[in-house]
């Protein structure tokens, strides 16, 4: 983002990163529009560099373990469904989360850390999320993220 870009106060960036959370881009866009006095395209611009931010504060971080280890397993369609389906956005919101995961584009959340997605998927009986996790956040070959994976208590 440019620096001649007018500063968006605390309360509106909040506002902001709720309505991407949402998938609700437009009138978020249209907030920042109005807030800032930024044409179209800077206002966009804002916007899309914070879904990031805002995807990690409404995605916990098991459904974000999931959703990587569907991407790891090259089943990008079933992550989006699974994002879908377990956070109630839009088709095109759901892309975005999916797409920015796949950047490795994300803040993880507090407490979204490696080894707390791991032994959530561990409890949940689900070991094969848990390697294929490991693998696709570390570049771990399959039989050092399932060492990995059965160190973790």
């Amino acid at each position: 983002m440019k620096s001649s870009v007018p500063y968006l106060l605390p309360e509106g960036r909040e506002r902001v990163l709720s309505m991407i959370g949402k998938g609700q881009y437009i009138p978020a866009i249209k907030l920042v529009r109005e807030v800032t006095g930024l044409g179209l395209k800077e206002a966009k611009e804002y916007v899309d560099g914070l879904k990031g931010e805002a995807f990690a504060r409404v995605v916990p971080p098991e459904t974000q373990g999931k959703a990587q280890a569907l991407i790891a397993q090259g089943s990008p369609k079933d992550a989006v469904k699974l994002i879908r389906r377990e956070l109630g956005l839009d088709s095109r919101a759901a892309k975005d989360y999916v797409k920015a995961l796949q950047g490795g584009h994300l803040i993880i959340a507090p407490g979204g850390m490696l080894s707390d997605r791991v032994r959530a998927f561990k409890q949940a009986g689900d070991h094969e999320s848990a390697i294929a996790l490991v693998c696709a956040e570390t570049g771990m070959r399959r039989d050092e993220a399932l060492r990995f994976v059965e160190a973790i208590r």
